[in-house]
C-alpha cells in the first residue's frame, strides 16, 4: 500500500488563496482525466495556488495516521488526486489530517480547507451547502460487533446499546430502528473502545469504515462486521468542496471518472480493504460506481434524476 509521510508538506506558506483562475479550466472540464496540462492552468485550482485537503486520521482501512505514515482507501485517493494537481494542473497541494466529521461542511465554508476527502457522504441537504464530486465509492450501513456476539439480525439488536458519533449520518439511520438504545461517541475511535470495553453492544456506522476496524483486530479475536445485517440508504462518498468554483469543480469530476474506472480504483481498495474484499466477492459491483452517478452528484445543487 503506498503510504506518505505525515510531515512531508508541512510548513509551506500558502500564497494567494484567493487569486481566481477560471477561463482555462473550463476547456479543460470536457476532457478526461489527465488531458490538462499544467501550462493550461494559470497556476491556480478553487482559486488557490496551495490546495489544502482535509482529511480523517483515525479510520483504518480508509484514512489512518499512524508511527508518522499514512495508509488507507481515502489516503490513496488523496496521493493519486495530489499527483494529478501537481503534475497536470500545476498547483501544490498540503494536508490537513484532523478534520472532525462535524466540522467537514464548516472547515470549506471558511476556507479553511480547500476539498475535504474524509467519508464525506453525499446527500441532498449537504449539496445546498457545498459542492461534491463523487462519490468515488458506495457503501452501506452496518454493525460491527464482538466475535462471540450472539447478534445476526435485526431482531437481535433490540435493546442493544448501539453507539454512532456526531456529524455523520449513521445517527439518522440507526432511528429506523426503534428498540436500539442509542449512545453517542465523539468519533468512530470512541465508539469502537466502549465496543472493546463492554459499554455498548455494537459500533454501527458504514461497513467500509466497520471493516477497517475489524482488521485491526485480526488476530486478537475481538471484533466482526455482521454479514448482510444493514440498516438505512446506501451512501456515496464524495469530495467536498465551497461553492463557487463550478468550472474547477467539473475538472476534478473528469478526472474522478478515469480515477474509478481505471485500474488504480480496484487496487487501492483491495490493498486498503482485504478483509471487506475476502468477505464479499461482488465487492466491485456492490461499492465502485458508474459515471451516470458520479454525473448526477458532481457539481450540482441536488442530484440529477
Amino acid at each position: 500500500m503506498r503510504r506518505i509521510a505525515a510531515g512531508r508538506r508541512a510548513g509551506r506558506v500558502r500564497a494567494g488563496r484567493r487569486a481566481r483562475g477560471w477561463a482555462a479550466v473550463l476547456a479543460c472540464a470536457a476532457l478526461v482525466t489527465t488531458a490538462c496540462s499544467s501550462d493550461q492552468h494559470d497556476g491556480t485550482f478553487l482559486g488557490v495556488r496551495e490546495v489544502d485537503v482535509g482529511m480523517h486520521k483515525d479510520l483504518p482501512g480508509m484514512s489512518l495516521l499512524e508511527n508518522y505514515t499514512y495508509s488507507g482507501f481515502d489516503n490513496a485517493l488523496f496521493l493519486d488526486l495530489e499527483k494529478w494537481l501537481e503534475d497536470e494542473v500545476g498547483v501544490q497541494v498540503t494536508r490537513n489530517a484532523d478534520v472532525p466529521s462535524a466540522a467537514r461542511i464548516t472547515k470549506l465554508q471558511s476556507g479553511d480547507a480547500d476539498l475535504i476527502i474524509a467519508s464525506f457522504s453525499v446527500t441532498p441537504d449537504r449539496m445546498e451547502e457545498i459542492d461534491f464530486v463523487g462519490p468515488y465509492l458506495t457503501t452501506v450501513q452496518g454493525f460491527l460487533v464482538h466475535a462471540d456476539s450472539g447478534i445476526r439480525t435485526h431482531d437481535d439488536l433490540a435493546g442493544k446499546r448501539v453507539c454512532t458519533w456526531d456529524g455523520t449520518t449513521s445517527r439518522v439511520a440507526l432511528a429506523e430502528l426503534k428498540d436500539t438504545v442509542s449512545v453517542g461517541g465523539t468519533d468512530a475511535a470512541e465508539c469502537v473502545r466502549k465496543l472493546r470495553d463492554d459499554q455498548v453492544d455494537a459500533v454501527s456506522t458504514d461497513q467500509v469504515l466497520l471493516y477497517g476496524f475489524a482488521q485491526q483486530e485480526t488476530g486478537k479475536g475481538g471484533l466482526r462486521v455482521v454479514p448482510g445485517l444493514t440498516v438505512g440508504a446506501p451512501q456515496h462518498y464524495g469530495i467536498g468542496l465551497a461553492k463557487g468554483h463550478r468550472d474547477d469543480c467539473l475538472a476534478l469530476a473528469e478526472w474522478l471518472k478515469g480515477y474509478v474506472g481505471g485500474r488504480e480504483w480496484q487496487g487501492n481498495f483491495r490493498e486498503a480493504l482485504p478483509l471487506l474484499v475476502q468477505d464479499q466477492p461482488d465487492w466491485i459491483s456492490t461499492h465502485k460506481p458508474e459515471d451516470e452517478l458520479i454525473d448526477a452528484h458532481s457539481c450540482v445543487d441536488k442530484p440529477k434524476v
